[in-house]
């Protein structure tokens, strides 16, 4: 009994991954050219002595923004299949890609800006004295948004089921995620943290951050074109031996 339900959930995700493998096989190359596009940023930064630091927040926001996409175009490999959480993944996409179009924009610091302007006044009336609160809001919302994305990786990818375990490729797709969970987990706390330091640190922040997840990207693709390959080998044989 134990090893029918056993094969009959082997079979399930084999049949779950069919539609993601394919996506996979068509999205692997953009996962390494989008890990490409950032590392030639922090490669630029660090040779230029700092030049288009200042720009860091929007270049994150690009990262962001490009990430939605690429979770909401993977989201779709899955829709209507139980085992596969599309919603969460979708959910994801589109917060990636608002938090990207905010940093974009400079919605957040324009926002900032009025706040601040407001807020400074009202003490200034009070204590004669100006205060400069600038950065604030963007470092918190940053650091927020990676602290609950970390959170949500870390969490929903331990407890997945077990069905998981047999196929390559979503191991590696687990492991990485994992990863990643943890990075944006320590990373939000420390952004978070960096409104009580220099704005110059929370910029070198992001960039050591932006640098570890252009890695952990091309990795995924790597991984992905990897563990598809193995599965086809590993497909081939069961067929060949199954024939013979």
């Amino acid at each position: 009994m134990c090893k029918e339900i056993k094969n009959g959930g082997e079979t399930m995700y084999k049949e779950l991954t069919t539609k993601i493998r394919k996506a996979l096989r068509e999205q692997w190359f953009y996962h390494i050219i989008v890990g490409m596009i950032f590392l030639v940023y922090v490669a630029i930064v660090v040779i230029g002595n700092g030049i288009f630091l200042d720009d860091v927040v929007k270049i994150l926001g690009f990262l962001f923004l490009l990430t939605g996409i690429g979770n909401l175009i993977y989201s779709f490999s899955g829709i209507g299949e139980k085992g596969f959480h599309w919603g969460e993944i979708f959910f994801w996409g589109i917060l990636e890609s608002f938090s990207g179009f905010l940093l974009l924009s400079n919605k957040l610091l324009i926002a900032e800006r009025n706040l601040i302007e407001e807020v400074s006044l009202a003490i200034e009336k009070v204590t004669a004295t100006r205060v400069e609160l600038q950065g604030y809001i963007v470092i918190f919302y940053i650091g927020t948004f990676l602290t609950f994305r970390g959170i949500s990786h870390i969490v929903t990818k331990i407890y997945e089921p077990e069905g998981i375990t047999h196929n390559k490729t979503l191991i590696v797709i687990k492991r990485v995620l994992i990863l990643d969970g943890f990075v944006d987990f320590i990373f939000g706390i420390v952004v978070t943290l960096s409104m009580y330091l220099a704005q110059g640190i929370f910029y070198y922040i992001l960039l050591i951050y932006i640098l570890i997840t252009s890695i952990l990207t091309i990795t995924f693709g790597l991984a992905s074109k990897y563990s598809l390959k193995i599965e086809k080998l590993e497909e081939e044989k069961e067929i060949k031996e199954a024939n013979n």
